[in-house]
């Protein structure tokens, strides 16, 4: 699985069992609505690490705990791309 999916799945994971919507995210944690929206409907596949620590303060976790869960196992980044003269 794609890291960016993972999360996708772990902050929708979170949502229900914090029995919040988008909007109540984003008021507590100050991110925009449709910043969240765009991400998880994968319309952007990246998310600023800062915005997912917000997010996690919204939540009322540490970024380590949203991190410490299963979805995370056996996660790849997928395209990447390297840069032929950063291997030489």
């Amino acid at each position: 699985m794609e890291l960016s999916e993972a999360i996708v799945l772990r902050i929708k994971q979170l949502l229900k069992e914090k029995n919040m919507k988008t909007y109540d995210l984003s008021i507590k944690s100050g991110v925009p609505r449709s910043t969240i929206s765009l991400f998880l409907s994968r319309e952007t596949k990246t998310i600023r690490l800062e915005n997912l620590l917000y997010l996690c303060e919204g939540f009322g976790i540490e970024l380590k705990d949203f991190f410490d869960d299963k979805v995370f196992k056996n996660v790849e980044a997928k395209n990447w791309l390297k840069n032929p003269e950063d291997e030489s």
